[in-house]
């Protein structure tokens, strides 16, 4: 008698507390950077990420997600039309807030020859500041952060494209009563 009084608390215990379903998904975010017969060495190009723009799946479940994690990120190079001497001598990648109040360095690039590189998606190593940073403001209500890219080439003018692509790791969590 017992057990059927126990089996029936513990159904309605679970009906109670409900069940929670914890998933894990990838998403990517892209970013490029036009920069067009810049008349000088030293540039920057700033404008605004955002994850519910690039993923569909972001997006979907924007208000159940509790964690995200930028896991790595590249650059490519996608036109060139400078010299095939034409490096960049040294570049800095920023995620700063929406707001403003708040920037971090997320990677940095350094030697990089344009004309050698082309096409070919680069490793970078990102910053534990960066990327904390990033997910603060991709987590935001907005999903938003503002990317700057800012380098100094060793002669110029500067034509070429770079795209940053990010590759993040969201977990959602949802119950079901």
């Amino acid at each position: 008698m017992r057990k059927p009084i126990f089996l029936a608390f513990a159904v309605l215990a679970f009906l109670a507390t409900g069940c929670t379903i914890d998933k894990d998904f990838n998403f990517s975010l892209n970013q490029d950077f036009v920069i067009s017969n810049y008349p000088t060495t030293t540039y920057s190009r700033s404008d605004t990420i955002d994850a519910s723009k690039s993923s569909s799946d972001y997006n979907k479940y924007k208000a159940d997600i509790k964690d995200i994690e930028i896991e790595s990120a590249t650059y490519t190079i996608t036109s060139f039309a400078g010299p095939t001497t034409q490096n960049i001598v040294s570049g800095v990648l920023t995620v700063t807030t929406l707001d403003g109040t708040s920037s971090k360095v997320i990677a940095s690039i350094s030697n990089v020859n344009l004309s050698s590189i082309g096409a070919t998606p680069q490793p970078l190593t990102l910053t534990e500041d960066g990327k904390l940073l990033m997910k603060n403001q991709l987590s935001g209500a907005s999903s938003s952060a503002i990317l700057n890219f800012t380098a100094t080439t060793n002669e110029a003018p500067i034509s070429f494209t770079v795209r940053f692509h990010f590759i993040a790791k969201a977990t959602y969590s949802k119950t079901l009563l």
